[in-house]
């Protein structure tokens, strides 16, 4: 595996020869870049296995089809801001080795997903998931999914350590795009009374569990109220399975904030539950926060 060194922060973005949804996650990603006045870098992995037949027509055939969806990529990316600064490579070994390495010196990666609801995913989703396992930074997922007429940022919110920081990356694209803040709590009450002791329900009053469930919410939103006075904030808190909970509400936003609980060498590269059943199924562009 090769991957060229990086001078600077900048926005990662990979396409694919499948150009539809890489182009969108290329549109996404410069849109981005433009209004933070950050660097793009666009990339294109060459599959370890292609290498490894050691065939020269072969290959000479995936580094032209790599040259098509570089271009096409940079021509997207001059659409949306025809001064935006762009560099291109080529990379070559599994995509999730090469992105968790660019990941290092970068601020954002943003991979693209064919997912366009109701649908399995592909081996496209698949690697998707494992990128945003593997990095270092936050990953965007974009699937091929129009969003237009859609606003809001949602944000999962569990009161853990961990969704603090993804609490703050989300109301700070809110913030930056003019859109409110989404803030989700889910409890599902069969889980919080410990059913799998035998205990029923009727011990636990669900009242006490909404207010203690809003108290929650509102005390992990204090930060956020302080570092963002003019946010628009829309609290939420819903008895049910959290990624149903996340996904109606992600089905009317632009976009989805999810955080990971991932730490260590051999954590960083699972997805908590909620992450996973996200990605495995996505409603819009979604963040994964580590």
């Amino acid at each position: 595996m090769s991957v060229k060194g990086v001078i600077m922060s900048e926005i990662v973005v990979g396409v694919s020869t499948a150009a539809k949804a890489g182009l969108h996650a290329v549109r996404w990603a410069a849109r981005r870049a433009s209004m933070r006045a950050t660097r793009l870098h666009i990339v294109h992995v060459i599959d370890a296995a292609v290498e490894a037949k050691r065939n020269a027509e072969l290959m000479a055939a995936a580094k032209a089809e790599a040259q098509e969806a570089i271009d096409a990529g940079v021509a997207a990316a001059k659409e949306i801001d025809p001064n935006l600064e762009i560099v291109t490579t080529f990379e070559h070994g599994p995509a999730t080795e090469v992105f968790d390495e660019l990941s290092r010196n970068a601020e954002l990666l943003v991979v693209g997903s064919d997912w366009r609801g109701g649908q399995r995913p592909s081996r496209r989703g698949v690697h998707s998931l494992r990128i945003a396992a593997g990095s270092h930074v936050p990953v965007a997922v974009i699937p091929d999914i129009d969003i237009a007429g859609r606003r809001g940022v949602v944000v999962g919110v569990d009161g853990s350590e961990s969704s603090s920081s993804t609490l703050e990356f989300a109301a700070a694209e809110a913030e930056r795009l003019g859109e409110p803040l989404i803030a989700v709590h889910a409890w599902d009450i069969g889980v919080i009374v410990g059913a799998e002791y035998g205990y029923g329900v009727s011990m636990v009053d669900d009242g006490d569990l909404s207010t203690a469930a809003r108290e929650l919410l509102d005390t992990a939103l204090r930060p956020v109220v302080v570092a963002h006075p003019n946010l628009e904030i829309d609290r939420r808190v819903v008895i049910g399975d959290p990624v149903i909970a996340l996904s109606e509400a992600a089905d009317d936003a632009s976009l989805l904030v999810v955080g990971t609980h991932g730490r260590g060498a051999l954590a960083r590269f699972l997805l908590g539950s909620v992450s996973h059943g996200m990605l495995a199924h996505l409603e819009g562009p979604t963040v994964v926060v580590r």
